[in-house]
């Protein structure tokens, strides 16, 4: 068994948990949403801002991503 099978193994185990960092980046974003009316970009918070924007897009677009290929991994199986 290769090293790339093993963690895709541990990854596919934890499919669970997957949903529920998911559920928690979608109300992440939300909140974020919710503050971009109120900074413009000569604030001090602007940089923050685009920071948490990144991120929390970023990490949705990751863990969405990886909880479809669990899902279709478990479905070929």
């Amino acid at each position: 068994m290769s090293k790339s099978s093993t963690l895709l193994d541990l990854v596919a185990a934890q499919r669970a948990q997957l949903r529920v960092i998911i559920a928690l980046l979608i109300a992440s974003g939300l909140l974020l949403a919710l503050s971009i009316p109120f900074v413009e970009p000569g604030d001090r918070a602007f940089p923050i801002l685009v920071i948490d924007v990144v991120l929390v897009v970023g990490s949705l677009g990751f863990f969405s991503t990886t909880y479809w290929y669990c899902t279709k991994r478990a479905m070929d199986d």
